[in-house]
């Protein structure tokens, strides 16, 4: 997904995403991303936890403001 991210970005689109494997994430250095702690398969984190999903995805949402790339 990182790299497919970086292309859009070069079409002058933001991108952001949620990285399970922090270590992938660096090697491809997408522009930003939100590393989680989470067992792969689980990006939001525990199912049925609604209010924490959101939040997780604010924060993905919240790195939009970054003008710093990449952001991991």
């Amino acid at each position: 997904m990182g790299a497919l991210a970086n292309y859009i970005e070069r079409a002058g689109v933001a991108t952001t995403s949620v990285s399970l494997i922090r270590e992938q994430s660096e090697a491809v250095r997408p522009p930003r991303a939100l590393w989680v702690p989470f067992a792969l398969g689980r990006p939001l984190g525990t199912s049925g936890d609604t209010e924490f999903q959101k939040d997780v995805m604010r924060a993905a949402f919240g790195l939009l403001d970054s003008t710093s790339e990449p952001t991991i």
